[in-house]
């Protein structure tokens, strides 16, 4: 978790990147809403212990600089690692996960790499590396570019 914040700003920001997920242990890139969203891409077993970890730092981190919970909000994007994640730590907070301080935020998400590279194996991410520099303004095949994500 990275922690931005300055004394001039009342509201502080902790990012946390989903646990290892189920395509992460197969190798697999998952980046588009449709297979993303699916609970069978969710945390494997691994991921639920790193985001339950991440809780508890979160929840000391809270604590030594006295925030209340009532102010903590948890935001998170539609796919289900993340919302997988953000339900684990909702849980180690004791927040309420249908409640209004966890949201869902729609436009939130991975960058989509294409058909071409959905499903396939995590070796093929050198081409979209190899190709992102490149030119970032190039799309992989029905996919999203470097810049496309930046706007």
């Amino acid at each position: 978790m990275e922690k931005a914040s300055s004394s001039f700003l009342r509201n502080r920001y902790w990012v946390l990147r989903h646990g290892k997920s189920i395509p992460n242990e197969r190798g697999l890139i998952v980046s588009s809403m449709e297979n993303g969203s699916l609970a069978e891409f969710q945390l494997a077993p691994e991921g639920v212990n790193q985001a339950r970890l991440a809780g508890e730092l979160f929840q000391k981190e809270l604590k030594e600089n006295n925030i209340p919970l009532e102010n903590v909000r948890i935001c998170y994007s539609p796919f289900s690692r993340t919302t997988h994640t953000a339900k684990v730590v909702a849980s180690i907070l004791n927040l309420p996960f249908e409640g209004p301080q966890c949201k869902v935020m729609e436009h939130l998400r991975e960058r989509f790499f294409g058909p071409s590279f959905e499903l396939m194996s995590h070796d093929k991410y050198a081409e979209i590396w190899a190709l992102d520099e490149q030119d970032p303004f190039v799309q992989p095949e029905g996919g999203e570019s470097v810049v496309d994500c930046c706007f």
